[in-house]
């Protein structure tokens, strides 16, 4: 049965392409990956794409790689012996070289080595992330429990240590989300001989994502931790007025307004709100001074200032 001849939705073929426009890695295992991700420290939404792209195609033409489209925010291909994957999102850009073997010292950083220093060094950001996936292939469960127990304690640090088994237990991931010696994080993957070149690229691709997303969530940490210092002092601040406002409340007519009314200032009468119910509210509104409650004309000097808070917009 055929559609009715009705018009497709402008975005219909871009936005369906898009979902197959970044096809994931396959790989084969033993193998390892160099991960970089680049992200400029301040208005990284608003950072000019031209210089990634411009970035991107310099490293390119060293090894005499085709280019991508003049608008495009991805790129796959071979550079020299390896497999560079590149992307660029709306905060940061990533770059991933693919090389086959493993290194004969573990995590040793030589598979960085890809990426020239100079290049580098003209990066038009700085280092979110790094991180070095060494991908082994074991012959069966006694083997990857060998491997586990013997090299784990020394590729990672034991107390950080996190071991994951993954794709249907085809594969276990490994690593302590420490920075190294060498300003890597570490990642190992032990892989049954079953597992597919392309489930075993998911899996990769999607560990990097996991550390990606991870430390770009950490950066509001420190935003938290000085918000969560303003907030206690207002809220002490406002407890202190509020129990004024009561204990003024207590005689027919309050001698002198809250020494604090006056500091409540409109950018925290906000994050006030948050702590203050409506009915919390209308009752302190109700009860800050019994003087005035009932059919009382007017409000007091406490009143006034609930009265504001509770009416200030979010």
């Amino acid at each position: 049965m055929t559609l009715p001849a009705l018009p497709d939705h402008p975005l219909r073929y871009e936005l369906n392409n898009e979902l197959h426009a970044r096809p994931f890695p396959e790989l084969k295992a033993p193998c390892r990956a160099a991960y970089i991700v680049i992200k400029m420290p301040e208005k990284a939404v608003e950072r000019d794409r031209a210089k990634d792209r411009a970035h991107l195609l310099a490293l390119l033409d060293r090894h005499g790689a085709p280019h991508p489209a003049p608008d495009a925010d991805h790129y796959s291909g071979k550079v020299g012996r390896n497999f560079l994957k590149w992307e660029m999102h709306t905060e940061f850009m990533s770059y991933t070289i693919f090389a086959d073997s493993v290194a004969d010292i573990p995590f040793n950083g030589t598979v960085f080595s890809i990426f020239p220093k100079d290049w580098l060094a003209e990066a038009p950001g700085s280092i979110l992330t790094s991180a070095i996936v060494r991908i082994e292939q074991v012959a069966d469960e006694d083997e990857m429990q060998e491997v586990i127990e013997r090299s784990f304690s020394r590729w990672f640090v034991p107390e950080n240590l996190t071991v994951s088994r993954v794709a249907d237990d085809e594969a276990v991931v490994a690593g302590d989300f420490r920075i190294d010696e060498n300003g890597h994080n570490r990642f190992a993957i032990l892989t049954r001989p079953g597992i597919s070149p392309r489930r075993l690229g998911r899996v990769v691709q999607r560990l990097l994502e996991v550390e990606t997303y991870k430390t770009a969530s950490m950066l509001t940490l420190p935003i938290a931790r000085r918000v969560s210092r303003k907030v206690f002092e207002m809220d002490r601040e406002l407890t202190e007025i509020v129990q004024q406002m009561a204990e003024d409340g207590e005689g027919d007519q309050p001698e002198s307004p809250p020494p604090s009314a006056g500091n409540v200032g409109e950018d925290r009468v906000p994050l006030f709100l948050h702590r203050l119910p409506f009915r919390r509210g209308r009752g302190l509104l109700r009860d800050c001074c019994p003087a005035h409650s009932g059919d009382a004309r007017g409000p007091c000097e406490g009143q006034a200032v609930v009265q504001r808070i509770h009416d200030a917009p979010l």
